[in-house]
């Protein structure tokens, strides 16, 4: 088995989010796979499915979460979406290691694309850890091609000011957070 190198990105000093890139195969983010998404933007397809919204004892699915995410990438002309009623199955264990958590889900989500082939270019799943008071401590998103490749990916916690700007105390908030690091990473004026 191949040793993998990994190491954390800044993606934007402003937003304060953070990319997990590891280089060779297997890794979180695929950087030409990103390449190409920013290169296809505008003039391509996604399927944003409902959020994995899930604490230490219960998962649940906001799809909610996944019609704003998807009318954000409709109104800035990112791509033409399709909102999933799908839920994916993601089965890793609640853990304190958000990073082990963060790598899981990434593959079930595109081992799920492998057998629920996609009828779009790319795919979105955000997903959301509730604390033991309810309140959310993690935020993930995943965006993968069809092929189940990472194009891009985000994890924040309370060490990255995306969060802190938005101080979440509901999914709602999470999904906000999502939004806005979205925002910044996508839409053009921020691309150029």
């Amino acid at each position: 088995m191949k040793t993998l190198r990994t190491f954390w990105l800044v993606c934007t000093a402003m937003c304060g989010t953070v990319t997990l890139l590891t280089s060779g195969c297997g890794g979180v983010v695929n950087a030409e796979a990103g390449q190409l998404l920013r290169d296809r933007l505008g003039d391509t397809s996604l399927r944003v499915f409902p959020a994995f919204v899930r604490d230490a004892d219960q998962a649940r699915y906001d799809a909610d979460a996944a019609r704003r995410i998807g009318a954000f990438f409709t109104d800035e002309k990112l791509a033409v979406v399709t909102v999933a009623e799908a839920e994916v199955p993601i089965t890793g264990p609640w853990g304190m290691d958000q990073a082990k958590m963060f790598r899981n889900s990434v593959a079930e989500f595109s081992a799920y694309l492998l057998q629920n082939p996609l009828e779009t270019n790319y795919a979105l799943l955000s997903e959301y850890m509730i604390g033991g008071r309810g309140i959310p401590i993690g935020v993930h998103v995943y965006l993968l091609d069809a092929e189940g490749t990472c194009a891009y990916a985000v994890l924040l916690n309370s060490h990255h000011q995306a969060f802190n700007d938005v101080d979440p105390q509901t999914v709602e908030d999470c999904t906000q957070m999502v939004l806005n690091v979205l925002r910044e990473e996508f839409t053009p004026s921020n691309r150029e």
